[in-house]
């Protein structure tokens, strides 16, 4: 059958009743198997599609391209269910467990990712290739994948009986977001050349130091202290209206001081040189707990 653009990927559906077929163009054509008369075209991808899976019960297909992303799709009416922004650079691979909605990719950032098709939900991301990973293979049983990378070499991947945890995972993948994020966050790449400091002016370190980390727990800590001791605080006057008058215990970490006495003193620990600094960092780290709220509630 003549194709109107570069065939890049071609796929079967498990019952045979269809053919899946990803062209240069972006797009992918679904064709009757026996008649390859034209059924199907998914469009949403920006770049070529490099790999495409359908799922064992033929309700799925998902699609991995250039442009990043996973898209999963509806076999009945072809509309596309869900893009996830799935590896930081082109999909090369992506395969479903047999019988279910679990699915395995693999890309040229040099991880594995395990997905739930259902709920659209990363699982788990397995690291150790040291080069682009060009391709995969889940056995029969769904009980390891294959793997195999630009760095010469395949790894098995075995599934192992010791349950894993979502949320510790997502707290996991969260750690290493804020991390990069630290160390990228004082760089404004995006300031005019004529609006960076002149000569001799005080400009803020380009990267974090030992000292300014040490002085951002420290405040957040005391922060921390200062609102548990504040909420003490409202609980005892309540208590104290209702005519219970026990004495008010303070927080003996708090060295007597009241908690705006606490955070000021944390503050005024740091040196002049890195406060400035600090602050950017806090601020980082308290809009960063907003994004993370947001993406959780």
């Amino acid at each position: 059958m003549k194709m109107n653009d570069d065939v890049l990927v071609v796929a079967v559906s498990p019952d045979a009743k269809y053919v899946a077929v990803a062209l240069l163009d972006c797009t992918v054509k679904i064709l009757f198997m026996d008649s390859l008369k034209f059924f199907l075209s998914l469009y949403g991808h920006k770049l070529p599609v490099l790999c495409m899976d359908i799922s064992s019960d033929g309700d799925l297909i998902v699609t991995g391209s250039a442009d990043k992303n996973l898209r999963i799709w509806g076999l009945d009416f072809g509309d596309c269910h869900k893009s996830i922004f799935a590896h930081a650079d082109s999909v090369m691979a992506v395969q479903f467990v047999r019988n279910t909605h679990y699915m395995f990719s693999v890309g040229k950032d040099r991880l594995v990712k395990y997905w739930d098709a259902d709920k659209f939900e990363l699982l788990l991301t397995l690291e150790g290739h040291h080069a682009d990973v060009w391709c995969l293979a889940v056995s029969n049983r769904g009980d390891f994948v294959v793997t195999g990378s630009h760095d010469r070499s395949i790894r098995r991947w075995d599934r192992t009986e010791e349950p894993f945890f979502i949320e510790e995972e997502k707290e996991k993948r969260l750690e290493e977001i804020f991390e990069a994020d630290i160390d990228n966050t004082f760089e404004d790449k995006h300031i005019p050349k004529e609006e960076l400091p002149e000569e001799g002016a005080v400009a803020l370190a380009g990267k974090r130091t030992l000292e300014t980390l040490t002085a951002t727990d420290s405040i957040i800590d005391a922060l921390d202290v200062a609102e548990v001791e504040l909420k003490r605080i409202a609980e005892h006057e309540d208590e104290k209206a209702r005519g219970k008058v026990a004495e008010f215990q303070p927080n003996m970490i708090m060295l007597g001081l009241s908690p705006s006495d606490y955070v000021l003193r944390a503050l005024s620990n740091i040196s002049t040189n890195d406060l400035e600094q600090t602050l950017l960092v806090i601020k980082c780290v308290l809009g960063l707990q907003s994004m993370i709220f947001y993406l959780f509630s």
